[in-house]
């Protein structure tokens, strides 16, 4: 309900501005007819001469252009007034409403005004209103005064001169502020809001890339080129080059004005698009041809497609209005109909009637009205889309909420899933290893009591590898903190008692080793497995009197650790029995399954009475860069 009392208002206020501007076009004459004591001249005795054609003297209607009389052509034009004598003391002044294009303005044969040099077309004095102060002593007071006004005129330049006005100073510069406030300073007020609110919302087309702020920027930026043209007298361009210019660029401001208050209210459609766009190119050919060939009727016929394009975009709008029943579309309605009311004025009073002075030119203040209420479109539409983008950040936060919340719980899920997985894997693992190292061992063990004369020092054997099995087993577990020399060390702490007993001399020489990474339990196990088993082979098969147990670290562009085992044992003898060759090829198949199972290389090498040599080797990698070496190497 608010909301709908502050749009209610809005609108209201918006109307009572265009009442406002609607009541400044009606009073804009009288304040251009100026006032008691205020004489107004009309007519004048003046020799005309036009380029190329036939010099003309007489009296003339100074309400009637030069371009009226010699329309495309240039030339030059000296007007005589008489003035009426001085009355007192008091300075008078003179007011031109046009002159042009380059003017000397004398009073009595003597110059009181230049604006430009008469014959160079770079000036155009033609811009704004002029003011001439006459000092009391340069009017006769016994006789009349004579004022003279020399002017050349380039070609559909509105040259010449209009009426004039004469009076007191006082009199003539209230006047004269007046015009400057309707004509120079709305000019100036027009010019920068089109440069702000084109520049801005160019900037917004730029981030957006809505074709609804593009078409305005090029539009208003079009219409500031119009607006340096009513308002700088020597653009730095020659006529008729900038006349073109300007003309065109006028064009295509109205034109896409048009065309961004049809996108305003959603009403445009391909067809109107293609309509705008041939109004553009037909007119601005037009204009180019009138300047080109001096044919002003060219420029006349193109003005025309102006209001006709105005007046199919007001009918569209109010239609959206009737069918949307939008208060913004109906302001806009009110907007166009302003400036097509300004607009026809401009063209049938001053382009087609060819009027000089007498009439201002009012689509400037329709124009800049109709800006105003695009520019309160275009702060609606991007408070809307802010606020949409707003909406749609909040709701994007939201979702990304609720995808964190699902992910966590899917992540808490999967952790825990993966956690009784890892359980359940070692659990098999345990199991599997018990069943094929103690286990396996329990059962030759529980054969061998089975048997009558079983052999009490095989007995002690088997109990003794059965109990390696299962600390091994244990060992394992314990974690290894990615230490190699740890794990040997245990290893030689369980094995060593038994290979003395043996009479075996086991010789450790284990270099400066770093911590490594992937050394898990299952990899520990398999490394303790191979080492049992090669001095198992030792103790039962080799008949060695010494084992030398040597690790080196290869530290190279794939780091890789040597673990090598060297007996001086008999090696595999070429007689050995089936049974003997049997345990032996089962040993290493089982060692090089184990190596295999770690992604280590398996070598075995021996000679007969020369003993065996088992090497493992594997690529691991350190546990970090800055991970310290033992101090000491192990020797034994």
């Amino acid at each position: 309900m608010g909301g709908a009392v502050r749009r209610s208002t809005r609108v209201r206020w918006l109307a009572t501005l265009l009442w406002a501007i609607a009541a400044l076009f009606c009073l804009a004459p009288a304040l251009a007819a100026g006032g008691p004591g205020i004489l107004t001249i009309d007519r004048a005795d003046a020799l005309l001469e036009p380029d190329g054609g036939t010099p003309r003297q007489g009296e003339i209607d100074l309400a009637r252009r030069w371009d009226r009389e010699f329309p495309g052509l240039g030339g030059r034009a000296t007007y005589r007034i008489t003035l009426p004598p001085r009355v007192d003391e008091e300075p008078m002044a003179l007011l031109f409403s046009r002159v042009g294009n380059q003017v000397h303005v004398l009073v009595n044969d003597i110059t009181v005004q230049r604006w430009g040099t008469l014959g160079n077309p770079l000036f155009d004095a033609t811009k704004t209103v002029r003011m001439v102060t006459l000092p009391a002593t340069l009017l006769h007071a016994d006789r009349p005064n004579e004022l003279r006004v020399e002017v050349t005129i380039q070609g559909q330049r509105l040259g010449g001169l209009s009426v004039v006005r004469y009076g007191p100073v006082p009199l003539i510069e209230k006047l004269y502020a007046d015009q400057i406030r309707w004509r120079d300073l709305a000019m100036l007020v027009f010019a920068a809001g089109l440069v702000g609110m084109g520049a801005l919302t160019a900037v917004l087309w730029w981030r957006q890339r809505d074709p609804f702020y593009g078409w305005f920027s090029i539009a208003a930026l079009l219409g500031v080129v119009r607006v340096v043209d009513r308002a700088w007298p020597d653009v730095p361009v020659s006529w008729p080059l900038w006349g073109a210019i300007a003309a065109i660029c006028y064009t295509a401001h109205v034109a896409l004005m048009c065309r961004f208050a049809l996108i305003a209210v959603g009403a445009i459609s391909r067809r109107m698009s293609r309509a705008i766009d041939g109004v553009i190119v037909a007119v601005s050919v037009l204009d180019a041809l009138a300047f080109a060939l001096g044919m002003p009727m060219l420029m006349t016929i193109g003005f025309t497609f102006i209001p006709v394009l105005g007046f199919a975009t007001l009918a569209l709008v109010t239609r959206e209005a009737f069918v949307s029943r939008s208060a913004k579309a109906w302001v806009l309605a009110v907007a166009i109909a302003g400036a097509l009311a300004a607009g026809t004025h401009d063209v049938v009073m001053i382009r087609i009637a060819g009027a000089s002075g007498l009439y201002n030119t009012y689509i400037q203040h329709g124009m800049f009205v109709f800006v105003l209420v695009m520019t309160w479109f275009v702060a609606d539409r991007y408070s809307r889309s802010v606020a949409s983008f707003r909406e749609l950040n909040a709701d994007l936060s939201r979702r990304v909420e609720e995808r964190e919340r699902q992910l966590h719980r899917a992540f808490d899920s999967l952790r825990e899933q993966q956690h009784h997985q890892s359980v359940s894997i070692e659990r098999q693992r345990i199991m599997r290893e018990i069943h094929d190292g103690v286990g396996s061992q329990l059962v030759g063990l529980l054969n061998m009591v089975t048997r009558k004369g079983a052999d009490p020092a095989a007995l002690k054997e088997q109990v003794l590898m059965a109990l390696d099995e299962m600390r091994m087993a244990v060992d394992s577990l314990q974690p290894a903190h990615d230490d190699l020399t740890t794990l040997l060390a245990t290893l030689r702490y369980r094995l060593q008692p038994r290979l003395q007993a043996a009479g075996i001399e086991v010789i450790w020489d284990v270099a400066e080793l770093p911590e490594l990474r992937q050394l898990s339990p299952p990899v520990v196990l398999h490394v303790q497995r191979i080492l049992l088993e090669a001095f198992t082979n030792v103790m039962k098969h080799a008949r060695a009197s010494q084992v030398e147990v040597q690790v080196r670290w290869r530290d190279e562009s794939a780091p890789r650790v040597m673990l090598r085992i060297t007996d001086n044992g008999i090696g595999f003898p070429a007689g050995a029995g089936a049974q003997e060759a049997q345990a032996h090829g089962r040993g290493l198949d089982n060692m090089r399954a184990r190596a295999t199972a770690i992604g280590a290389s398996f070598d075995v090498r021996h000679s007969p009475g020369r003993g065996v040599s088992i090497s493992l080797e594997w690529q691991v990698e350190r546990a970090a860069p800055s991970s310290g070496f033992h101090d000491n190497p192990v020797h034994g």
